[in-house]
């Protein structure tokens, strides 16, 4: 365990030197000597459903052990180990369309893991990351929340709002530059020989033919998010670069009207007269017009934020600066990245007349030109009348996107009248409930902060119809019987097995509408990365004694692809001793795992295991000796 604790201890330490931005990473190859960085690695995937379909070289996760790690390591060692070309497959979307899917083999994964882990201890690091603060995709403590919680905050007052798109950034990733790119904080150039590997890995076409990948980063590798980001920092350093230039100016220059009024308003205030016709006039006007000059030329400000190849722009100042930084970043992105803007899908919208979309949500700022009287108290505490969200950021949920897409997965029809969901009814009732549970909590955790989220009614209402329409298509039932029989909201009992108590599955109704505008799901804690990867390793299974036979010789995890937690129906065959033990994973001999597939253990109960190797340690030892 010392030596465990000394390799991860290690990976500490060079998050801890990337803290200073300008550190150089040298021998970063022999990490990948670390046999506890792999488990590691396995102990973060493993329980990934995709793990069990089979990539390239027909294998699964299924039979990983500790002799496929030092297999790993001893061609690392030697520098012959290859990636295996990932095996592409078509799956359909909901709008009829096809989306590639791109599947490595499972050995490859858990050394992606492995080099992923390194680069974000490199790129990442908690004492201070390279990263710039406006890129908040696939990173620690990060998410399309921290990314819309920035807009909310700070992007009061902007003027033009321009929505980036580049297209097919992924697949035109150019490979050397990439490198080169890497070069600038690595210079071991056996690690990066591994990442050309990698990225020459190529793929199998549906008819299983070998081609090479030319550019792009390999599809559904576990690293290629970080190598993106890696590669879209030099935009991000590119925009910083302009708001430097552009940027300029403390403050606007008062609105001279604005000021005019606003002294008027004062002498009348003084002469007594703030209960006339005059003084109420005056203040009307005022809350008609802005205070300040709107286009300053002289005050601009560049806004940028960026989430994986998604990124959005905020200018406080001319359209024809926009205009300018958006060519400017389509000629860099060209020349310097090999990317293409999409002119179809990269837009230049007015913030206060138009909306822009960003990760799902529609912005804008201000309402329309419609100003907003709240009553509110000034700095010696009485109570006064102001104008409100004439320049704030106001954020909205896309009702019509959601609806659609409602309507593309067969929950409604276009217009967004509820329809039975004919492919789920074959799932028993709690599954049926729970899943339209995750979807409806789903869509109102992520628009919480939403400044309409109480539209959101309309998509908890085709929910539930859906469901009753589902549940009645299923038991030949009229809708008002459904809610006859299972209530409102619709509760399903299921009966619980060997012996634990029976529970009860509800569907999710909300009844808080109140709108939360500052109600974003963010992790502010920094992440504990040596602990929880120490209790990872610690916890491994790997390479323990065979659960069923206690054998220690040639032992291997088996796995499944999921424990059937919902519904009444009795798991068969091994799969009951996996549900008992509420594992996807169990340490077994090569022979006991092979009588497992071919199902000599059927019979089998959780009392005939050698051990159990997830009880406690105290647990162990009573059975241990109830076992003598």
């Amino acid at each position: 365990m010392e030596k465990s604790q000394k390799t991860l201890q290690r990976l500490e330490h060079l998050r801890r030197l990337n803290g200073d931005r300008t550190w150089l990473n040298n021998d970063l190859y022999r990490l990948l000597y670390k046999e506890d960085l792999y488990i590691v690695a396995y102990e973060r995937i493993k329980s990934a459903p995709g793990n069990l379909t089979a990539g390239s070289d027909g294998k699964t996760i299924d039979g990983f052990s500790l002799e496929v790690i030092q297999e790993i390591i001893q061609d690392m060692r030697t520098e012959h180990f290859q990636f295996k070309p990932v095996r592409t497959v078509y799956l359909p979307k909901p709008n009829g369309k096809m989306r590639k899917i791109g599947i490595p083999s499972a050995r490859d994964k858990v050394v992606q893991e492995v080099i992923r882990m390194i680069l974000e201890a490199i790129y990442d690091s908690p004492s201070g990351p390279y990263f710039h603060q406006a890129s908040h995709g696939f990173r620690p403590n990060r998410s399309c929340h921290t990314a819309l919680r920035e807009i909310r905050g700070k992007w009061a007052a902007t003027n033009w709002l321009v929505e980036g798109d580049i297209r097919a950034c992924f697949d035109e990733i150019h490979h050397a530059t990439l490198v080169k790119l890497l070069r600038k904080k690595i210079k071991d150039e056996r690690f990066l020989n591994l990442i050309w590997k990698l990225l020459r890995a190529g793929y199998l076409n549906i008819e299983g033919a070998r081609k090479d990948s030319l550019t792009g980063t390999p599809q559904g590798a576990l690293v290629s998010p970080i190598l993106a980001n890696v590669y879209l920092h030099e935009l991000d350093e590119k925009v910083a670069e302009i708001q430097r230039r552009e940027e300029k100016g403390r403050k606007k220059r008062p609105n001279r009207l604005h000021t005019r009024l606003s002294a008027r308003k004062y002498l009348l205030y003084k002469q007594g007269k703030a209960e006339t016709r005059e003084f109420r006039s005056v203040v009307k006007h005022m809350r008609n017009i802005p205070a300040v000059e709107v286009n300053d030329p002289d005050f601009i400000r560049v806004k940028y934020l960026r989430y994986a190849d998604d990124w959005i722009i905020g200018v406080c100042g001319s359209h024809h600066l926009a205009e300018r930084i958006k060519e400017e970043l389509k000629g860099f992105l060209a020349e310097h990245l090999h990317l293409t803007l999409s002119e179809d899908k990269t837009h230049i919208t007015h913030a206060r007349t138009q909306h822009a979309l960003f990760l799902g949500t529609l912005l804008c700022v201000g309402r329309g030109g419609q100003p907003k009287v709240v009553t509110t108290t000034n700095g010696s505490g009485r109570t006064i009348k102001r104008r409100s969200t004439g320049s704030e950021i106001v954020m909205t949920a896309p009702m019509e996107s959601l609806v659609k897409r409602l309507s593309q997965r067969g929950f409604c029809t276009t217009e967004g009248s509820p329809t039975t969901k004919k492919g789920w009814m074959h799932l028993d009732a709690d599954q049926i409930v729970s899943l339209y549970s995750s979807i409806n909590r789903g869509i109102q955790n992520y628009y919480r902060f939403a400044d309409n989220f109480p539209h959101l009614t309309r998509i908890q209402y085709i929910l539930k119809y859906s469901l009753a329409k589902t549940l009645a298509a299923k038991f030949k039932l009229s809708v008002k019987q459904v809610f006859s029989r299972f209530g409102n909201p619709f509760t399903i009992p299921v009966k619980a097995e060997d012996g634990k108590r029976d529970r009860q599955v509800v569907f999710y109704l909300n009844s808080d509408w109140e709108k939360k505008r500052n109600a974003f799901t963010t992790n502010e804690e920094p992440p504990d990365l040596l602990g929880g990867a120490t209790r990872m390793r610690t916890r491994s299974k790997l390479g323990k004694a065979c659960c069923i036979c206690a054998s220690l010789v040639e032992v291997e995890m088996h796995h499944v692809r999921h424990i059937r937690k919902m519904g009444a129906k009795k798991a068969t065959g091994f799969q009951a001793i996996m549900q008992a033990l509420n594992r996807k994973q169990i340490p077994v001999c090569t022979s006991c795992h092979r009588k497992i597939h071919r199902g000599e253990y059927d019979g089998m109960r959780l009392s005939d295991l050698a051990y159990n190797p997830y009880a406690s340690e105290k647990r162990r030892r009573f059975l241990k000796s109830r076992m003598r």
